[in-house]
């Protein structure tokens, strides 16, 4: 009875050693009072609480990570480039595939593997081989888009000497560059060339680029008139078999032409061009389709890591007369990437931020279109290596630009080419993983509690000390 009486002297002096420290106090109810803003307060309290330790807990769980740029120390040899691309309109059979690192030396190697399918255009118009004359038309009508305004000043200048500030060196090009050119072939010391122009002048101040004629089809079109020195360019009459002087000539776009026999007077001029052009068929050319069928190449490229590209153009192939510079080479990429061909998928899987998957395969489902001849899409990508923290494996981001170049004067006999070059940056991207220490989420999760309280108690003090002045004032006012 000794010992249990003894435990309880010591339990109780414990407890009362325990209550003096006590920072804490409870205030009775008795001495308390609830009040309606209290409990509105109290309510909104709990309210915060529960969204703020949500968003806290989810915090704590999410995985964070954080970047480094730092130079790249990988020292693979060589690299692996995975594609997929799909052109419109350029068959398996005269697709070519070449690569080249920055040396120039072609680095296609035996393991390299790729497979062609053959694409159908759904039912859409099946291809036709170009004519010569679209081919004239149409090059003629592409070529105006490229021009600058000094090259058109040039070709609508007239050919009177070779020491002007023109260079005419052109042609063919001069007489086609408008849709129907007067020409008028004349030498200095022809005497009918100098009786003739001032009827000559009279006429191209009434009609070039002015008086509108109208085409078998009935589009309205304007004549421009031009005037060739044959003195000072010989080899280009000789060229156009000019026999007497003056000799005039109504080009078309596509460069034939009609001759005026009348007699030469402003009228007669304006009936020969009412009637000829009335008599004209503007050839309505547009790009279209060459062949019934696309290409769908796919496979992987194992290339030195250095600068190089890779590109699909056309090439004959056995006993077809196929034109390269002619073909198309439209595509859409269905995939490139480098490296694993599951990098995507690994990297989603460990965590990674969306914004670095995307860059694995930017170019994925994207097309890209010409409409002209002698063009090509051509891409740049700059590829980063990018380390995971704790990981024995990297992954590959990389940045896309790209143009259409056109090939012009002597390039535009080479075949275009569907183009991807690429280079490796000597940075690489360290990601590593940031996660919040267990110690941090309980001093934030006190912060939170404590901080929800105070705030709210203050404010609910704030509003009975104002209800009480409120009262008083209106007590006092009666």
């Amino acid at each position: 009875q000794v010992r249990p009486r003894a435990v309880r002297v010591m339990s109780t002096a414990w407890a009362g050693t325990l209550k003096s420290l006590d920072q804490f106090r409870v205030v009775s109810k008795d001495l308390t009072q609830g009040s309606l803003t209290g409990g509105i307060f109290t309510a909104l309290a709990y309210g915060l609480l529960v969204i703020l330790l949500i968003a806290e807990v989810g915090a704590f769980f999410r995985t964070q990570y954080r970047t480094n740029v730092v130079m790249d120390s990988n020292a693979e040899m060589t690299m692996q480039i995975n594609f997929d691309i799909t052109l419109y309109d350029l068959p398996c059979k005269y697709l070519k595939l070449g690569v080249w690192d920055k040396f120039g030396q072609e680095q296609l190697n035996s393991t390299d593997k790729f497979v062609y399918i053959p694409m159908d255009h759904k039912g859409q118009m099946k291809g036709t081989a170009y004519t010569p004359e679209e081919i004239t038309v149409l090059e003629q009508v592409d070529g105006q888009g490229d021009i600058s305004e000094e090259e058109k000043k040039e070709l609508d200048a007239d050919w009177s000497s070779s020491d002007d500030h023109w260079k005419h060196h052109d042609f063919k090009r001069a007489v086609t560059f408008h849709d129907f050119t007067l020409v008028n072939f004349y030498a200095e010391w022809c005497i009918h060339c100098r009786q003739f122009f001032p009827t000559w002048m009279e006429a191209s101040n009434r009609i070039s680029d002015k008086m509108q004629f109208t085409t078998a089809e009935g589009t309205q079109v304007t004549v421009k008139f031009l005037r060739i020195n044959c003195v000072d360019f010989q080899a280009h009459c000789q060229e156009a078999q000019i026999p007497a002087f003056p000799n005039l000539r109504l080009y078309k776009r596509d460069g034939t032409f009609e001759t005026f026999n009348q007699k030469r007077t402003p009228d007669n001029i304006i009936t020969f061009l009412t009637t000829s052009v009335r008599n004209s068929h503007m050839m309505a050319a547009k790009h279209h389709m060459m062949f019934s069928e696309g290409c769908q190449v796919q496979g992987t490229l194992h290339v030195p890591r250095v600068p190089g590209h890779f590109h699909l153009q056309a090439e004959a192939f056995g006993s077809v007369n196929l034109n390269p510079a002619y073909t198309n080479v439209s595509h859409i990429v269905n995939h490139l990437s480098f490296g694993s061909k599951d990098n995507q998928a690994w990297a989603a899987r460990q965590g990674i931020p969306k914004d670095m998957i995307q860059h694995i395969n930017p170019l994925d489902g994207k097309i890209f279109i010409v409409e002209r001849f002698h063009e090509a899409p051509q891409h740049y990508l700059k590829v980063v290596t990018t380390h995971i923290e704790g990981q024995g494996r990297s992954f590959y981001q990389m940045t896309h630009t790209d143009r259409t170049r056109k090939l012009k004067n002597v390039l535009a006999t080479q075949a275009p080419q569907a183009r991807f070059s690429y280079d490796f940056s000597p940075m690489s991207v360290d990601v590593k993983v940031k996660q919040r220490r267990w110690y941090e989420f309980m001093t934030s999760l006190f912060a939170i509690l404590g901080g929800t309280f105070t705030v709210v108690e203050l404010c609910s003090g704030a509003v009975d000390t104002v209800q009480v002045a409120v009262k008083d004032a209106l007590g006092k006012s009666n």
